[in-house]
């Protein structure tokens, strides 16, 4: 059996981008001085270098309580699932995740999809699960329902002043709409800053108007860490050397 890892990295190797995926999303990559970035497929909007991103909002018609029109059979690696008033694109979930949702019944495992068909509003389609023993247990038509996932690290966008999605990394480079790059979610790293914090502040995703993707001060409402200032207290709406940490 073996596992993953962490790939090994060259200086440069964190601002290229590519208009051809490359990578599994998240993707893991280190550099020989110890940081760490996470390979992602930008959204439809370009989005600059040195900001906080987040993972896109999930689809209000996707996230649970999806009716499950065949089984997805013990063993098996297939289940039909009836989309609600939201059609998806083909291989919109393909690297991300289905699960059983209801407290009610089991199971309640999550699978990794492999991919499936373009589906309509309301439509049902077949969902490939990726995993080499199958469904650990039936998951059965008429009687569970499900949600979809997709990967964190896909369709990125720059992290929203109201929280939609989980903050993912820092842009290492200019990111074009739809293009595949890395985030960094580790180590130092070059952030534009909000306000005038003082080296060693904890340091969260600005909720401020026109700061989307900047990093503020933890306060009152910005309770959630992800770097701390290194280096020089900041200067408002500049480019700053922060540690950062609760990302990885």
């Amino acid at each position: 059996m073996s596992f993953g890892a962490i790939q090994s990295g060259r200086y440069g190797f964190e601002k290229q981008t590519h208009s051809k995926k490359r990578q599994v999303y998240g993707a893991t990559m280190a550099l020989p001085d110890g940081r760490v970035f996470r390979y992602v497929e930008n959204g439809g909007t370009a989005i600059g270098e040195g900001l906080v991103v987040a993972s896109e909002a999930v689809a209000g018609n996707h996230d649970e309580d999806l009716v499950v029109a065949t089984t997805g059979s013990a063993g098996g690696f297939t289940i039909g699932v009836t989309l609600g008033g939201t059609e998806a694109a083909k291989d919109l979930y393909a690297e991300g995740y289905i699960f059983s949702n209801l407290a009610s019944t089991t199971p309640h495992e999550m699978y990794k999809i492999k991919g499936h068909p373009a589906i309509a509003s309301g439509g049902t389609g077949t969902f490939t699960i990726d995993e080499p023993d199958g469904f650990q247990t039936a998951i059965t038509a008429g009687t569970d329902k499900v949600g979809l996932i997709k990967s964190p690290y896909k369709d990125i966008v720059v992290a929203p002043e109201s929280v939609t999605g989980r903050w993912i990394g820092v842009t290492c480079a200019d990111l074009e709409a739809n293009y595949f790059g890395w985030v960094q979610v580790a180590g130092l790293a070059s952030v534009k800053v909000e306000g005038t914090s003082a080296v060693g502040t904890a340091m969260a995703p600005s909720n401020t108007s026109n700061h989307a993707g900047q990093l503020l001060a933890v306060g009152a409402d910005t309770t959630v860490a992800i770097a701390r200032m290194h280096g020089k207290a900041a200067v408002d709406n500049e480019f700053h050397t922060v540690m950062l940490m609760n990302l990885f």
